[in-house]
């Protein structure tokens, strides 16, 4: 009830779509899970400061999303500027996560709850990351990749790499800062 289709969006077959979503520019695949309150394809936070003020710069791209793809409650994932977002197939995206246009996310990542990855970020495949992650724009996040909950990444993830803490620096280092901090 409530969900809103608009034209020219392609859905494939067996998919969920949930009460009140909206899908817009959107190329969704076979058995996608889609819950309640999304909104995929609506334009991203992209502006250019001129002499008369800010002015928004208008987003043409698409979402795409791959098969086997699930899609929590409360998501926004916004369609490319120029290129296209892109999800690849098999990953799951917990409640109230925010992904910015032209974001790319490789096959079986997983973003848990209330994560917020900024626009042209690239994450690998099988990358895990913990609630309420924060990514900046233009990094690259190698295949393999943990970012523990609460990470702040300011720079590209090496693949296989286990990050943590604000800024992310590897997690090892995170815990040995903290531990010291403690014994003070």
């Amino acid at each position: 009830p409530g969900a809103i289709i608009c034209p020219n969006v392609q859905i494939g077959k067996n998919c969920s779509i949930g009460a009140n979503v909206v899908i817009s520019f959107s190329i969704i695949g076979d058995n996608v899970q889609i819950s309640s309150g999304s909104v995929i394809g609506d334009s991203g936070f992209g502006f250019e400061k001129t002499k008369s003020g800010v002015v928004q710069i208008p987003h043409v791209g698409l979402v795409e999303v791959g098969n086997y793809v699930s899609i929590g409650s409360n998501c926004a994932i916004d369609r490319g500027s120029l290129g296209d977002t892109k999800i690849g197939a098999n990953v799951m995206i917990d409640n109230l996560c925010h992904i910015a246009h032209n974001v790319s996310i490789g096959e079986g990542s997983v973003v848990a709850g209330q994560c917020g990855i900024s626009g042209s970020v690239e994450v690998g495949k099988d990358v895990l990351m913990g609630g309420q992650v924060g990514i900046a724009p233009h990094l690259v996040i190698g295949d393999g990749a943990v970012l523990t909950a609460k990470s702040g990444v300011t720079k590209d993830v090496a693949p296989g790499i286990q990050v943590a803490g604000f800024p992310a620096v590897r997690a090892r280092e995170f815990w040995r800062i903290k531990a010291k901090q403690r014994r003070q």
